[in-house]
């Protein structure tokens, strides 16, 4: 059974969660870019239940292009345009193909060369600096590749370019310089994981928003339309700042999307699961503070797991601000932590604010904290 979720599979998501926690726990504690690479596009396959994956780039002198990355062959050269993944990377499309029995695209000297069966293909583009560099692809997934899986890759290919990109950079500038550029492209992974639109939702006004105190920060949040009629929100923060809590970031912020869809009325299973997940691949600094919340269809009832994390505030009709009490220690903090569900009551005029410590711990020029009076005061002036 699919769900229609902004395409996500709930018959796979148990599996989506162990893949990519079981990669999260190498690819950020990898330093080596060259490596990182192999491990994006291992991570790719293992996503979509492919048989092989390899990572194309193009050979601006000799065109021609070369696999970066292939797994059980060694590096392949093929004229700049041929092939599928020519294709894919000329027309910088998503190529689907499931039947190559007669598909005039599909490159058979590789096959005929190696002795590899291909039966499907799926091409993502790779995009550095505003330009198509190369392709990521993954071959032989039983049944048959699906738009949900281009959709799955679409994140992956992002990190495998940025990958690539800094590595071609280290060659280019110094130290300082590449910092900062590292930073830049972990920056706008981490901004491509934020929702850019706010699609409307029967019943709920709704919007958020996210700045980072330094390049890279750990925050992240979600807003998710649910098959039934209810509506998802999360809000967390990562422990530390920089690269490694932004691949956190990513992981959980995956993870946490694919547990809801599948399951999203028992949050305290969702939020053990994802926290028994992080036990299991993290290091025990990597932990994050987490509000996930239902409101369901009829909008008169939020349930919602506090890890954590600030609560939030609910603006009444008569004015009164609440901030909802109770709550767990962080995900990944502590192996077989329990989390409980409490439940408010929300009539159709309530505002509900979340908010991370950044504005909570946010100082003025004289050193002086917003504390959660004056977050109130703004929040009956301006709402």
């Amino acid at each position: 059974m699919t769900a229609n979720n902004g395409g996500w599979d709930d018959t796979s998501g148990t599996r989506i969660a162990r893949v990519i926690l079981e990669h999260a726990a190498r690819i950020s504690g990898e330093q080596d870019i060259s490596a990182l690479v192999g491990l994006h596009a291992a991570l790719a396959r293992d996503l979509v239940g492919g048989n092989r994956s390899s990572v194309w780039l193009i050979d601006e002198v000799h065109k021609e292009l070369w696999t970066r990355v292939a797994d059980g062959i060694k590096e392949i050269r093929i004229p700049l345009n041929a092939g599928l993944v020519g294709a894919s990377i000329a027309g910088n499309e998503v190529i689907i193909a499931n039947d190559l029995s007669n598909d005039p695209r599909f490159h058979r000297s590789i096959d005929r060369t190696s002795g590899y069966q291909t039966e499907s293909v799926l091409c993502i583009p790779l995009r550095a600096a505003n330009k198509t560099i190369g392709a990521l692809q993954v071959l032989n997934k039983p049944g048959g590749f699906t738009s949900l899986d281009a959709e799955l890759l679409g994140l992956m290919a992002v990190y495998t370019a940025s990958a690539i990109q800094t590595e071609r950079l280290r060659h280019e500038a110094e130290e300082g310089r590449l910092l900062r550029r590292e930073l830049d492209i972990a920056r706008d992974v981490q901004l491509k994981l934020l929702p850019r639109s706010f699609p409307a939702v029967a019943g709920i006004e709704y919007t958020g928003f996210c700045r980072s105190a330094r390049f890279v920060g750990g925050d992240y949040y979600d807003l998710l339309p649910l098959g039934n009629g209810a509506f998802a929100f999360t809000l967390g923060d990562v422990s530390g700042k920089g690269i490694p809590a932004a691949v956190l970031m990513a992981s959980i912020h995956t993870l946490l999307r694919s547990l809801l869809v599948r399951n999203s009325e028992d949050l305290a299973s969702v939020v053990g699961e994802l926290n028994q997940a992080m036990n299991l691949t993290s290091s025990d600094d990597r932990y994050s503070t987490l509000f996930c919340a239902v409101v369901n269809p009829e909008r008169t009832q939020m349930r919602y797991v506090n890890a954590g994390h600030v609560p939030p505030f609910i603006l009444r009709d008569n004015g009164k601000i609440e901030t909802p009490m109770g709550g767990d220690i962080p995900v990944g903090m502590l192996k077989g932590s329990r989390y409980r569900e409490r439940t408010v009551p929300l009539s159709p005029r309530n505002l509900i604010l979340c908010v991370s410590d950044g504005i909570t711990e946010a100082k003025n020029p004289d050193f002086v904290f917003w504390d959660e009076s004056t977050i109130q005061k703004v929040l009956r002036e301006h709402l």
